[in-house]
């Protein structure tokens, strides 16, 4: 769940309806060279589905005890994300079976950060063997994988700039060569990936009181009482 800070509201964003923009935005890129060859069904199915894992986690979110707010995708105990990416990666290579390796390749990636910790030494190993498994079986050998690198740079890319988007971060931030900006409600985006369009942004949100919510019960009853609403803006080059 992404959980977005608007003065005395949280707007929340499931991270599946935030996959579901990241989607829309690598449809719409035409700098990246993949996207113009036969992969490009493969990578709109990847970056769509690369955060199918939270389903069941964002059908029931939780609430920090701690400080009364609803958990993002950022918070939650180790095995939750360890259970929900091993299903998010399955889901994926049922339809496509390197579809399936490029959310495997998310989930290393996002979690790097986490690497030599105890607690994830199984998740990598886990998830790199799925990973391999799935490129094997697609064909994709060693020496392919440049190729594969470039898909998931795309997959990278949308997640990135829906994120910034999504979430509202207004700092400009730098992902594989470009830099984002979000000023209003558009994101400008150097060098510019969209060959002069603009692209339209939509995402469905649940906007609920920001306050310290004493137990997931109570929280839950916030959002099935909210209207969802449309978050909306635009995003081009400069």
């Amino acid at each position: 769940m992404i959980v977005r800070d608007d003065h005395d509201t949280f707007l929340l964003i499931t991270q599946p309806d935030h996959a579901q923009l990241s989607e829309a935005i690598v449809a719409a890129m035409r700098t990246e060279p993949p996207l113009a060859g036969s992969a490009r069904r493969t990578i709109l199915l990847a970056t769509r589905e690369h955060d199918n894992g939270w389903i069941e986690v964002d059908a029931f979110p939780t609430v920090d005890p701690a400080t009364g707010r609803p958990c993002d995708f950022m918070s939650g105990p180790a095995p939750v994300k360890h259970e929900l990416w091993l299903r998010g990666i399955a889901r994926a290579a049922k339809a496509d079976g390197l579809a399936g390796a490029l959310v495997a390749e998310h989930a290393l990636t996002v979690y790097g950060y986490r690497r030599g910790e105890a607690a994830w030494t199984s998740f990598f190993s886990t998830i790199e063997g799925m990973r391999d498994a799935l490129l094997e079986r697609a064909g994709v050998g060693s020496a392919d994988r440049a190729r594969f690198d470039a898909y998931y740079r795309c997959v990278r890319l949308g997640d990135s700039f829906s994120l910034q988007f999504c979430n509202g971060w207004k700092a400009p931030a730098t992902t594989l060569g470009y830099r984002a900006e979000l000023q209003g409600t558009t994101l400008l985006i150097a060098p510019d990936p969209f060959g002069g369009a603009t692209v339209d942004l939509r995402v469905v949100g649940h906007r609920i009181p920001a306050s310290a919510y004493r137990d997931d019960a109570q929280v839950r009853t916030a959002i099935a009482a909210a209207t969802p609403e449309i978050l909306s803006g635009t995003a081009r080059g400069m």
